[in-house]
């Protein structure tokens, strides 16, 4: 039987990775031109997909990149390289409010959350959840990173649905600055992955 504490350990662990009230600002700031139903179905599309990437890592994870002789390390500095980069191209302005899409094509809204998916759902995250996974695996199935991946994909839904609500008291202006500083974030977010990425390869 999976241990409590154990369960405890790995949602909190998730949702520290996930950080959901970062995600929540991120996704208001990426769906300025969205009305409050439509932010709030891409939300739910958001948390979905969040739960569909962990719930692969926890289950595959570990065995796809052990076929394409990847290891965690190198994983987590490419994947912080491509966050940061998004980083980058938030600050510059690429991703605000006067650039939105004018249409909001599925297309084009999926393609502009995928900074926010690559923040919640990137390497950092997988690598946790593919570590939990590798640690946690009683009777051959990860129970505990499964709950975890749940829980945390829950929790993201909750802070996206808020983020919905807070939407209509901010400007445009303002939602543009946000862009900006969650810009800043995401690309530090990034340099991180890198960097712990590289000193663990190192270390090795």
């Amino acid at each position: 039987m999976t241990d409590l504490h154990q369960i405890l350990q790995a949602i909190v662990t998730i949702l520290a990775v996930i950080n959901p009230v970062v995600c929540g600002s991120l996704f208001l700031s990426l769906t300025p031109n969205l009305t409050a139903p439509e932010r709030r179905r891409e939300a739910a599309k958001v948390a979905l997909n969040i739960l569909i990437i962990l719930m692969g890592s926890a289950l595959v994870g570990l065995k796809v990149l052990s076929i394409f002789g990847i290891s965690l390390d190198v994983f987590r500095v490419v994947g912080g390289m491509i966050i940061a980069y998004m980083g980058f191209d938030m600050l510059r302005g690429s991703h605000t409010v006067a650039q939105a899409p004018p249409d909001n094509s599925d297309a084009d809204v999926q393609g502009s959350l995928v900074p926010l998916l690559m923040f919640a759902a990137g390497p950092g995250t997988i690598t946790a959840v593919v570590t939990l996974a590798a640690v946690h695996t009683p009777d051959g199935l990860p129970v505990t990173a499964i709950i975890a991946a749940v829980a945390g994909a829950g929790v993201t839904f909750v802070a996206l649905t808020l983020a919905v609500r807070l939407g209509p008291r901010l400007g445009r202006g303002t939602q543009a600055t946000v862009t900006r500083f969650m810009g800043l974030i995401v690309a530090s977010m990034g340099m991180q992955f890198v960097l712990v990425g590289l000193k663990a390869f190192l270390e090795t």
